[in-house]
């Protein structure tokens, strides 16, 4: 028999209600599913579409391991306009901006950036999302956002991995080769206070996906005042991706 307390709501009805809201919670915080989906299945193997750059600069991948290729796109050269077209030239297709692959929080974020590149050279390319609010004085502010997140990656920007990224005062970020050697790395457009910038670099890592240490690529910006060069030094493709042939599906 249910007792009932003084307001006359029976304890086990309020003790489900409370389970029901802490089991809800922990899922959130355990990385599991809601509305935004979970993360793509862990990879068996390797991925089905053979990364590729096209003439015109885009990435062609599968980013989201479900063996069809995705294209991936950026015409600012600075990570804002960034986008990925999913399971091209398929009925599924459908085109992503970076702010919706910044997963719950771009919402309340003034600026959302993104760059997509394989940086720990696994075989599958990794996502890493910027996100925060516009410099506004001569102290820096850092982004609420600055991870990496490592492939494979959903249509909202989730993964099975994510590491945190000390990116400073970063908004313009791009896919960069700095010390010439198999990994992708990422150059970053830094506010360093006081009105003054600086290019600041994260070479690629096999167990890390991006180093921390940025010394010694680290180059201040002559004149004052944001003024991102466009495209950022040491930016592109190129040395990490083969250009796709010509009967590549999105080439």
């Amino acid at each position: 028999m249910s007792v009932r307390a003084p307001g006359g709501t029976s304890r086990p009805r309020r003790l489900t209600r409370t389970a029901f809201l802490l089991a809800g919670g922990l899922l959130l915080l355990s990385g599991g599913e809601d509305r935004l989906g979970g993360p793509p299945p862990r990879p068996v193997g390797p991925p089905a579409v053979t990364a590729c750059r096209t003439r015109s600069g885009d990435l062609i991948a599968d980013v989201d391991n479900d063996g069809l290729p995705d294209r991936i796109t950026d015409p600012s050269h600075r990570g804002g306009l960034l986008a990925v077209t999913f399971a091209v030239g398929t009925p599924r297709e459908t085109t992503v901006p970076a702010r919706g692959l910044a997963d719950r929080t771009a919402g309340r974020q003034e600026y959302v950036s993104a760059a997509v590149a394989d940086f720990d050279r696994d075989g599958w390319n990794d996502l890493v999302v910027v996100a925060g609010q516009e410099q506004g004085g001569d102290d820096p502010v850092l982004p609420r956002v600055a991870e990496l997140r490592l492939g494979p990656f959903s249509d909202t920007g989730r993964s099975r991995r994510t590491v945190p990224l000390d990116l400073g005062a970063t908004k313009d970020i791009a896919v960069a080769d700095y010390d010439h050697d198999r990994y992708p790395d990422l150059t970053a457009y830094t506010y360093a206070g006081d009105g003054t910038y600086e290019i600041q670099a994260r070479l690629g890592d096999p167990h890390t996906g991006l180093s921390p240490d940025t010394r010694a690529y680290t180059t201040d910006v002559p004149a004052t005042g944001y003024d991102p060069p466009s495209p950022l030094p040491h930016a592109g493709l190129s040395p990490f991706y083969p250009p796709c042939g010509t009967r590549a599906r999105a080439g």
